[in-house]
């Protein structure tokens, strides 16, 4: 059973080594566990996860800020999936793996023997591969090996069975995959080059979170941004949408409302990022610092949004059937909107005074 661990080395350049070269069983061991119970973001947690195991950590934080994660926001009423980052494409894994000075290559989840070679060629290298879609919906997780010669993959996924304590092993993963609007199946890390300047990553990422915050739709008939907010508080108010009696009904409405309640729990680590790049450009500390204010604050309705224990179902279910709580948590939406509103003004007023001065 070889293992490999974070100082493997990567194979002498030349000839591809053929497939048939590799161990039919290979895992990298001691890989941290991610999940929710970690940290709330799929990619951003399974990249943070591998970073570690690489002895190159790097705070989640800067993970959510830089790839645009900690701002984002879509809504659709009967959208179970609102909250998957890669809505947004693959421009928040490119910003934060340029950001960190890593080369990385995207594998399309289409010709699966490129995509055994893929992992087996990272794994011999002592490189975890990040994977979308492996187990549960098209979100980021971690293949830490393989066996069988490919035919199963180990690692972690957040959806993965919550008694599993360990890794999990996937048979016939590529038929049982949801890879439903991926480009990349898998990102397989490459060596490092130089990190780029912070104040360049900086504006980028100011750029992005502006962007992202103010963009009204997504993917068509989805609501974006700070317009996202407006359709959630008024598909609280809407009624009908939420039939006491229909189980089925309310167990999506609650999933929806809880990943709109993650996504405002997220604006705190919006706060951290803006607080530790203000050490970044002193000229414009000020207005990030007002910023990271304003988005903790946004993020101090979650309890009013989500007043139930996170594994209480039934709970949830019987709250939101409650149209006086809903209106109740709507104003609460509309009260964080108007602080997000004001956070985004502020990252404008910083974005307009690091772009004035590049000129």
């Amino acid at each position: 059973m070889p293992a490999f661990g974070p100082a493997a080395h990567a194979q002498a350049p030349g000839k591809e080594k053929p497939v048939s070269e590799f161990p039919k069983r290979a895992v990298l061991e001691g890989i941290p566990k991610i999940g929710y119970g970690v940290h709330l973001s799929p990619f951003p947690g399974s990249l943070y996860a591998v970073l570690k195991y690489l002895r190159d950590p790097c705070e989640y934080d800067y993970i959510m800020g830089v790839s645009g994660a900690a701002f984002r926001r879509t809504w659709k009423y009967d959208d179970g999936g609102n909250i998957d980052i890669s809505y947004f494409g693959e421009e928040p894994f490119k910003a934060i793996l340029d950001a960190l000075g890593y080369q990385y290559r995207m594998v399309p989840p289409k010709d699966r023997a490129e995509m055994v070679r893929a992992i087996k060629e990272s794994i011999a290298k002592g490189r975890p591969v990040l994977a979308f879609g492996v187990i549960g919906p098209p979100e980021c997780g971690i293949v830490a090996g393989y066996d069988r010669d490919g035919d199963v993959l180990i690692g972690y996924s957040y959806f993965q069975d919550p008694k599993l304590p360990g890794y999990y092993e996937q048979a016939d993963w590529f038929g049982k995959s949801d890879w439903d609007g991926l480009t990349a199946g898998l990102i397989v890390l490459g060596d490092r080059n130089p990190k780029p300047k912070d104040h360049g990553v900086l504006i980028s990422s100011l750029e992005r979170a502006i962007r992202f915050e103010r963009m009204k739709t997504l993917k068509n008939d989805h609501l974006a941004g700070l317009a996202a907010l407006d359709g959630w508080a008024q598909g609280l108010e809407s009624d009908a949408d939420y039939p006491k009696d229909d189980t089925r009904v309310l167990d999506l409405r609650r999933m929806v409302h809880g990943d709109q309640c993650i996504m405002l729990e997220e604006r705190r680590e919006a706060a951290k990022y803006l607080r530790r790049m203000a050490k970044v450009a002193p000229e414009v500390a000020d207005d990030l610092t007002a910023a990271a204010t304003l988005y903790d604050q946004t993020a101090d309705q979650g309890g009013k949004l989500w007043p139930w224990r996170p594994d209480a179902d039934a709970d949830a279910n019987r709250g939101l059937a409650d149209p006086a709580t809903r209106r109740d948590m709507a104003h609460a939406v509309r009260i964080a909107k108007e602080r997000e509103t004001r956070a985004v003004e502020q990252l404008e007023a910083a974005y307009a005074k690091l772009t004035a001065a590049t000129r």
